[in-house]
């Protein structure tokens, strides 16, 4: 089945894979052509070479970067993740973010692409990304379209487990514990917290499908070719713990608008299911505003507020495609274009706590 889903995807992406490569191409530095270096400058290119890995090492964070770790829960589920520790006296009490990466990356590639790790710097908080195996999923697509507790479900229950022992084994701080994840990684970002409401105090979903609506391979084309053509709140409810619909959970959804690959009306229809979830009734009005407007970071932006804080939020960010905006271009499936989907995101965290409710 996983198979299927690859082949048909891509299949029926094969036009907008083209385009989008194009426009990789366009955006990544161009590659200078090779020369042959006189004997005289071999010193200056160990220079260069010396500058270009510190800037490689740079692009992960000044704090500890450890890869490839691996993970077994109480099934005997394997999960590789990393994990990047900010330098800091102590990791007790601090925040965690997990990143959870598309289909075709890596958590190397993820932790480059969006930059996350500068913020981890900037913000003193950990951060996991777990990986997809190639053995689950050949192209290393998180099953959100398939959310059963054989599948997808499953691997959001792994995850779920992981994020608890990091947080035990390092004392984080149990109520603010964030979840982020682009396309595929969105699908199970949305998925991990509908399942573990008490575990998450926020997710972020960029690029996502609608949650619930796909249960198999081909369904998940069909969602993110045009979102959902069911009635949104018994989708959410077929995946979710219902006590989230009591505890809440705070959203924040990016999209570009010229996506090809996942429909901007998912985005919006994600908006809707996480306003029920909130408990944000439908008389409740919206505050809106255009940011950056006549600039390539122009978005706009919609807030679902609570009082003063706002806990539901939607950026639809006009020149983006299928890629996580603000992110390094140079590594695939990241825009230099639009805002900084990665400090959009870790600002909106940063006001959220997961308090316990009975």
């Amino acid at each position: 089945m996983a198979r299927s889903f690859t082949n048909l995807f891509f299949k029926a992406a094969k036009k907008i894979g083209k385009l989008q490569r194009a426009a990789m191409r366009m955006a990544a530095p161009k590659a200078a052509k090779k020369r042959a270096a006189p004997k005289r400058n071999a010193a200056k290119s160990a220079t260069a070479s010396a500058t270009r890995g510190a800037a490689a090492g740079q692009s992960l964070g000044v704090g500890r970067w450890e890869a490839s770790r691996q993970f077994s829960d109480s099934q005997g589920r394997r999960l590789t993740y990393a994990r990047y520790t900010p330098v800091t006296p102590s990791r007790e009490g601090m925040p965690l973010v997990v990143m959870l990466h598309g289909c075709r990356q890596t958590a190397l590639s993820f932790a480059r692409g969006t930059r996350m790790n500068q913020w981890a710097d900037a913000g003193g908080f950990m951060v996991l990304y777990p990986q997809q195996s190639m053995t689950r999923q050949v192209q290393r697509c998180w099953r959100w379209f398939q959310p059963d507790d054989e599948h997808g479900g499953a691997e959001a229950d792994l995850i779920a487990a992981l994020i608890r022992a990091e947080c035990a084994r390092y004392s984080l701080d149990p109520e603010r514990v964030y979840i982020a994840g682009l396309s595929a990684g969105a699908g199970m970002a949305a998925l991990v917290a509908l399942r573990h409401p008490r575990l998450i105090a926020a997710a972020a979903m960029h690029s996502g499908p609608v949650a619930g609506d796909a249960h198999s391979a081909t369904g998940g084309i069909g969602t993110m070719r045009r979102g959902a053509l069911k009635p949104l709140l018994p989708l959410l409810e077929r995946v979710a713990d219902p006590a989230v619909f009591r505890l809440g959970m705070p959203a924040i959804i990016l999209q570009g608008q010229l996506d090809p690959t996942v429909a901007p009306r998912n985005a919006r229809q994600l908006f809707e299911q996480f306003r029920a979830v909130n408990d944000l009734p439908p008389e409740s009005v919206p505050v809106e505003r255009v940011l950056g407007l006549g600039t390539d970071k122009s978005y706009r932006r919609v807030d679902m507020l609570r009082g003063n804080r706002t806990v539901l939020r939607l950026c639809e960010i006009t020149l983006v495609e299928h890629a996580w905006s603000g992110g390094d271009a140079s590594v695939r499936y990241h825009a230099r274009g639009g805002p900084d989907a990665s400090a959009l995101i870790w600002r909106f965290f940063q006001t959220q706590r997961r308090v316990a409710r009975q």
